[in-house]
């Protein structure tokens, strides 16, 4: 929760960057956390609240307090991912990215532009280099503490490579100082920012079957030790459900897949054919964002967790899938809790 200080500096950023857009504001004159801005001789009052890089989880906890209250509110924050701009603008806040952004949505004044950034911006985000989000999702991933030889070796990447992919996160603050863990839900939601993003899918007008195996062995499902080798692993909303989040689906629902590569992309299309339309798929195949998503795997027929007889994702990663769903993946999210043994990093 933000302390009076904290919002004191909002409200002095915010009348800064409102100053430089030539737009008359005060703070309020009774020592509230609000601002009064002049729209015309108007005077509209916007409440103030401050939070450093908000979970989505948090904005909305902040929205359902204030949801009753008539006077419109403004966030301060010094970052905020897609899913927390896209509450807030849902629920009519207004808000100040401190990154670069700011976001006024009363009645007689709307503005949304790019400003200059109150804090220093990153010329390149820790997690746009395909290294980073491999590190990323093997700390949030993992129970406990992880050498940069282990994270090397579990998302098969040089240690150097890795190591410099360490040394990003820490510098953004996105896993800790001395032991290198996530820090959560931080990292997480950091992370599913740029989860999804040009991931190659194909859709099939054929569900591969195990027991075909004239077909079958050219794709390297991996089913004969699931839980320690590689090969295809089922994701989206099925992983989802499988691992226990409340989603309903149909009985036919046409199962989706993380492949390994592009060779077995290329092979299950001309093995099973491209379908023509999203409504006649029996199948998606998705290349691996990571090797990491297809290495660690679980059988959770035989973990007596559900009666897919598929591979499933890690749960971490059937969570960041979910929010490729938007509003929706985000509501199943908030009631996933995955089984005993598994963090909830969300």
């Amino acid at each position: 929760m933000g302390t009076a200080p904290d919002e004191l500096a909002a409200e002095n950023d915010l009348l800064e960057v409102l100053m430089t857009l030539g737009i008359q504001a005060a703070s309020e004159v009774d020592g509230g956390h609000a601002i009064v801005i002049d729209v015309g001789g108007e005077k509209l009052r916007v409440a103030v609240d401050a939070r450093g890089t908000p979970s989505p989880a948090g904005v909305l906890e902040l929205v359902d307090r204030h949801r009753d209250e008539i006077v419109p509110r403004l966030l301060v924050a010094n970052q905020l991912s897609s899913a927390a701009r896209e509450i807030l603008e849902g629920a009519g806040w207004s808000y100040l990215e401190r990154r670069g952004h700011l976001r006024i949505w009363l009645e007689r004044l709307r503005i949304d532009t790019r400003v200059e950034p109150l804090i220093e911006v990153p010329r390149r985000s820790a997690l746009d280099a395909a290294a980073g989000r491999a590190v990323a999702l093997c700390l949030l991933a993992a129970d406990g503490k992880l050498s940069i030889r282990n994270i090397a070796a579990q998302i098969e990447m040089a240690v150097s490579t890795a190591a410099t992919a360490v040394t990003n996160l820490r510098e953004a603050a996105l896993i800790t100082q001395g032991s290198s863990e996530a820090v959560v839900p931080d990292l997480f939601w950091a992370l599913a920012d740029r989860w999804g993003h040009r991931n190659r899918t194909v859709s099939l007008l054929e569900c591969p079957a195990p027991g075909d195996a004239a077909r079958t062995a050219q794709l390297g499902l991996g089913l004969d030790d699931i839980e320690h080798i590689a090969g295809w692993a089922l994701r989206g909303d099925q992983a989802a459900a499988a691992w226990g989040a409340p989603i309903p689906l149909r009985g036919d629902a046409p199962p989706d897949f993380y492949v390994p590569d592009d060779r077995t992309l290329r092979i299950a299309r001309q093995l099973y054919g491209e379908a023509p339309s999203d409504a006649r798929r029996a199948a998606t195949v998705t290349l691996a964002p990571t090797p990491w998503t297809v290495t660690h795997r679980y059988d959770l027929a035989a973990r007596q967790l559900a009666r897919t007889g598929w591979p499933v994702v890690h749960p971490v990663v059937a969570a960041l899938d979910l929010l490729l769903g938007g509003a929706r993946g985000r509501e199943i999210l908030d009631d996933f809790d995955p089984p005993p043994g598994f963090r909830r990093v969300w």
